[in-house]
């Protein structure tokens, strides 16, 4: 369970890696625009990912737990995510649920892995090369994930979430059926909205 010191201190590192790229254009955050060409300044910054914290507009109560660690312990590992038509192909690691990693995708502690009949977290910057396409993604596309055991599972984009609240924790937690959730950035602010898809096993 993060607590409200971490939260601020998550933050902090947040507002300090904004500053240092130069700090963001003034007034509101920038909705994704249309083409991941026309925003290839913004896709080249690195696009601070900001964990979850609970809030007590969002949940009812001030505190959430983290995601079940039961769902991580089942399933298969995936170490491999790719969106043919987005150009998307990235290898995935695990990650701390603060920071995104450069030129890879990071799978949410305690978040589960397919198979485990829950939700599958993962997340990466919104630069070119990275989760930039994400922004184009439309329902019916294809997620594929290849796991460590050398088989893949294919899934299918059903929602499209393009401004979640930063601080939304409700995509996290675990699924009663199995799910891939994806999350990027839509700007470099710290508690700017995140762009998140949700996606269903193919059948």
């Amino acid at each position: 369970m993060l607590g409200v010191s971490a939260a601020v201190a998550v933050v902090a590192v947040g507002i300090g890696l904004a500053i240092a790229i130069g700090g963001g254009p003034a007034g509101p955050t920038p909705a994704p625009v249309a083409s991941p060409v026309a925003s290839a300044a913004l896709g080249d910054l690195p696009l601070v990912t900001v964990v979850p914290t609970a809030s007590p507009a969002d949940t009812g109560s001030a505190t959430v737990p983290p995601p079940s660690a039961t769902a991580a312990s089942q399933g298969i590992r995936a170490n491999h995510v790719r969106i043919a038509r987005l150009g998307i192909d990235l290898a995935i690691i695990e990650g701390d649920g603060i920071d995104a990693p450069i030129g890879k995708a990071a799978h949410y502690p305690g978040s589960g892995w397919p198979g485990s009949g829950s939700n599958t977290y993962i997340y990466a910057h919104a630069r070119v090369g990275m989760f930039l396409p994400l922004w184009q993604v439309r329902i019916g596309d294809t997620v594929e994930l290849r796991l460590v055991d050398g088989t893949s599972r294919s899934y299918v984009v059903a929602e499209i979430l393009p401004r979640v609240r930063y601080d939304a924790v409700q995509y996290l937690q675990p699924t009663k059926t199995e799910q891939l959730t994806l999350q990027t950035s839509t700007s470099y602010y710290p508690t700017a909205p995140k762009f998140v898809v949700i996606a269903v096993p193919q059948t």
